[in-house]
Formats: C-alpha cells, structure tokens, sequence
C-alpha cells in the first residue's frame, strides 16, 4: 500500500514539475531556443511562445539583419502554415548591426491566439510549432530555424 503512495506521489510530482515543451539549436556561437507555455492548450486559449538567442562565444557575437524583423514564429498543422507571427507586418528594409556580448541572450516573445492567417479560430488537434531568428554571423547561416515544437489544442 505504501509503495503505491509513493509511486503515485513519484509520478504527480513528476508531471506537475515537467518543463515546457521547447527546441534548441546550435548555430556557430549561438544557442537558438524556442519555448512554447504548455504542450496542450484549451481551444482558444492563448498560446505564449519565447524564442531566445544566446552568444556562447567569449567574444562578442556581431549580427546582420537584413531587415527591421529580428524573428519570427510559425504555426503548422499537417506541413500546412496555420499562424505566422509577421503575417500583414511591415518591417523597415534597412541592413543593421546587432551585437550580443559573450554570454547575453536575447529574448523575442509572442502569443498567438489560435487564429489562423484568415482569422479563423483553428480546429482541435495537433500543431507544431517553429521559430526563426533572422540575425547572420559573418561566417555563418543567414538565418537559424529551430523546431518544431509538438502543442495539441482540444478539450
């Protein structure tokens, strides 16, 4: 009897302290990590996604964007784009500098309401979703993809 306690103890503290389901990709001198609130989601309940950008270099890390637009999220359902976060945003085309000291991180955000590119409330299911971070190294990727990260929204 008390061994059963305890597993189910064990297993309530397990689930209760689970992490965020998250991506992370390495890039160069960057840690790219993609974190999304909860792995399942109440229809219509807001989804937070974080999307952080670390230096790991001793030195610091000088980027090029091409754009206004640092980053950007994606919502897909069956390979099929449901949400993008820039969608009907207008960016300034200008090429600017970043630099991220050794060690900083960079922090971007966003909450997608379950809507898709129409308007549309999404039906219950599953989705992945991804982010990118649109900063260049000088000897590296133009732009670093990490994800996708696997939510179910249903009741």
């Amino acid at each position: 009897m008390y061994g059963l306690i305890a597993a189910c103890l064990l297993l309530l503290a397990l689930v209760g302290g689970a992490a965020p389901p998250r991506a992370e990709r390495t890039a160069g001198d960057l840690r790219v990590e993609l974190t999304i609130g909860s792995a399942a989601y109440a229809p219509g309940a807001t989804v937070q996604v974080t999307l952080r950008v670390t230096n790991l270099a001793a030195l610091p890390a000088v980027l090029t964007a091409s754009s206004a637009q640092e980053y950007d999220f994606f919502a897909r359902q069956r390979s099929a784009l449901i949400w993008q976060w820039s969608h009907d945003r207008a960016f300034a085309q200008v090429v600017r500098e970043m630099t991220l000291a050794p060690g900083q991180t960079r922090t971007y955000t966003a909450s997608w309401d379950q809507r898709d590119l129409q308007g549309r409330r999404v039906e219950a299911g599953a989705y992945e979703v991804s982010a990118v971070f649109l900063g260049a190294q000088r000897q590296g990727p133009a732009s670093v993809e990490v994800g996708p990260v696997r939510i179910t929204i249903g009741p």
